[in-house]
């Protein structure tokens, strides 16, 4: 069974789905889930661990227009008749307790996550104050969190080697509370986290799926899941049917590049919550991923039409507004993410964006920076900023930065494809080579990490690798253009000349279209010129070599060059035939005096032969008739 056999999970009534996601919200804050209770809440979707379950609910669809949409209402649970209907029933326990709970969640609120840990110290033996439980080793875990964040800073030669110290002994307690299965799904979670920050990815799998499985909107479960699962998962399969799975679908095929299975999704969940910012952002990001920026941008406008004061995945916004070269959108924007929240790491990524779209690469760098102090996590920052030092030439600077980001999420072709870039400079071709393929493995279908990888095997003049690569980029729907010429010029290189002219002409054709003048289409002239010359097809070599005289440039004069070869070669066809005609029509002449003489000697002999017969026959007319010789003489003078 795959994940298409499960492509779509039917939605429960509207009711039913407003209730559970109330629930959830209220659970997710009262334990200071923020991120997940705001996905939950306000159908934005998808930032930390309290703000998602409250960002669904605002974005649900009303029921009547469910009603009035046949198609939508096939997609929808009926109570009665659903095998398995998930129910939330968390209730806070007013207890002994309660009072230091409340006191504890004060604390946590205002950051003093040691104070809080301490109230709740007591309490935290008894397996029914579950909460007691869940925000002592939460409120640890937070403070081992910052004490590391501190240390990274204080020793930024080892940061990497720099660990949460509380991470062993709520590790160690968890445990044991969990073999007694006295944990709850919340506590099971933190348990999930610890492990997996000790780089025990199985058993943290198997405890989020057991958490998901019991409190299926819980949204932080599932990104966590989301980034420990790397492909398609059996177990994920078994898990029962809940709606929250068409929200994990859609996260995971757009982090996994599956592009048509996430649109899909998207746009069905869509119908069901048509103003959720978190769907609108992720079909944003699902055009941006497959290159189509001017569909993205709409999407985008789209968001920050519903949200104004947004500024959570501004930051690929930028970026799309950065690649369109858009100085004036891209400054607003900056401008208002920094109003709305400075010291946010996507405003500082934005604005970052807007320096270096104005050249002032330094002042980019010095906002990527500021990012990272507030957030040493954040993978855009690492790699913008890898981006930046490679257009100020610091080798040393970019290779730092993108190691960072690869080490945050090897999953991200940007870092892998900027590695390459930066060794490529340096012109060590093996080396770059080999990032361009961990690039290509991370996004497969992008045309243009195989270009990358194609230029790589050219320069180590290994041109077949090079033109497998080339034309995986062309059935990779290759937008800039690369790999058709450079597939041609190979073509030409290996001596297949048919195949490379069929090249260079599909690009022209390609370069009509898009109605575009540059360099490459200049080569691409010369090239075609060259060759229909030689093959002596002056009409094609004729008509690219008047083209090419339409482009400013040195291509103008090799233009010239070209036609003036070509008038040199129809002058010397045309003097040819004309003498060709002259030396038809001397022979002509010549034939006819040969034939002439040939005829008089003939007749000449013919007169000969008749004089010496007659001569033959005279002689025995003489003898016989005794003709005197006086009379002979005159007779013979007579026949001469």
């Amino acid at each position: 069974m795959s994940y298409q056999d499960k492509i779509f999970v039917k939605m429960p009534p509207l009711d039913s789905l407003k209730a559970e996601l109330r629930q959830a919200s209220q659970y997710l804050a009262a334990h200071k889930l923020y991120n997940s209770a705001k996905w939950q809440y306000y159908n934005n979707f998808l930032i930390l661990i309290k703000k998602r379950a409250s960002e669904l609910l605002l974005g649900i669809t009303k029921q009547s227009d469910i009603n009035e949409n046949i198609l939508l209402s096939n997609f929808i649970i009926n109570n009665t008749n659903q095998a398995y209907r998930f129910q939330t029933q968390y209730q806070e326990i007013y207890d002994d307790t309660f009072d230091a709970i409340l006191v504890a969640r004060n604390l946590f609120d205002l950051r003093e996550y040691k104070k809080c840990a301490n109230i709740l110290k007591d309490f935290i033996y008894n397996p029914k104050n579950q909460s007691a439980i869940f925000l002592y080793y939460y409120s640890l875990y937070m403070a081992g969190e910052i004490r590391k964040e501190e240390e990274m800073y204080e020793e930024e030669q080892n940061s990497k080697r720099v660990i949460n110290q509380e991470l062993q002994l709520i590790q160690r307690d968890l445990q044991e509370i969990y073999n007694r299965n006295e944990l709850s799904d919340l506590n099971r979670y933190l348990y999930g986290l610890v492990l997996k920050d000790q780089e025990r990815i199985e058993e943290a799998k198997e405890i989020f799926l057991g958490v998901l499985n019991d409190f299926p909107c819980f949204w932080s479960a599932w990104i966590e899941l989301c980034k420990l699962i790397q492909s398609e998962d059996s177990k994920l399969l078994e898990f029962k049917d809940h709606w929250m799975k068409n929200f994990y679908y859609s996260s995971f095929c757009l982090e996994n590049h599956k592009t048509n299975i996430c649109i899909e999704i998207n746009y069905g969940l869509l119908c069901f919550f048509k103003t959720s910012t978190y769907l609108i952002n992720q079909i944003a990001h699902y055009f941006y991923n497959s290159q189509d920026f001017d569909v993205s941008l709409e999407w985008f406008e789209k968001l920050v039409e519903i949200d104004p004061f947004r500024y959570e995945n501004m930051d690929t916004y930028s970026n799309i507004l950065y690649i369109k070269e858009n100085q004036g959108e891209l400054a607003n924007l900056a401008l208002r993410c920094f109003y709305n929240n400075k010291y946010a790491t996507e405003t500082c990524c934005v604005v970052g964006n807007y320096y270096s779209l104005m050249g002032e690469h330094l002042k980019a760098v010095n906002y990527f920076r500021k990012a990272l102090r507030l957030d040493r996590n954040c993978l855009a920052a690492w790699t913008l900023m890898g981006h930046e030092y490679l257009e100020m030439k610091n080798i040393a600077g970019a290779i730092e930065a993108y190691r960072n980001a690869v080490e945050i999420d090897p999953k991200d072709f940007r870092a892998w494809y900027g590695l390459g870039q930066t060794y490529e400079l340096q012109t060590m071709n093996h080396y770059a080579l080999y990032y361009f393929t961990r690039a290509v493995m991370s996004r497969p279908k992008d045309s243009r990490m195989w270009n990358a990888m194609g230029t790589c095997y050219e320069k180590l003049g290994k041109a077949n690798e090079a033109t497998r690569c080339y034309e995986r980029a062309e059935c990779g729907k290759d937008k800039e253009g690369i790999a058709l010429f450079q597939m041609g010029k190979l073509y030409q290189l290996m001596g297949f000349e048919e195949k490379a002219i069929q090249c260079f002409e599909e690009n022209l054709k390609r370069k009509d279209e898009e109605q575009t003048v540059d360099k490459e289409m200049g080569e691409c002239l010369i090239l075609l010129a060259t060759h229909f010359k030689k093959k002596m097809n002056i009409e094609k070599a004729l008509h690219y070599a008047r083209r090419l005289q339409d482009i400013n440039g040195p291509e103008r004069d090799e233009a010239n060059s070209i036609i003036y070869e070509i008038n040199q070669i129809i002058n010397n066809q045309h003097n040819f035939k004309d003498n060709c005609n002259n030396r038809i029509n001397t022979n002509n002449r010549n034939s006819k005096v040969t034939n002439l003489v040939i005829l008089m000697d003939q007749i000449y002999r013919i007169l000969n032969e008749i004089q010496k017969k007659i001569m033959n026959y005279f002689v025995i007319l003489i003898k016989q008739f005794k003709i005197q010789k006086q009379l002979y003489i005159q007779i013979y003078y007579l026949i001469i």
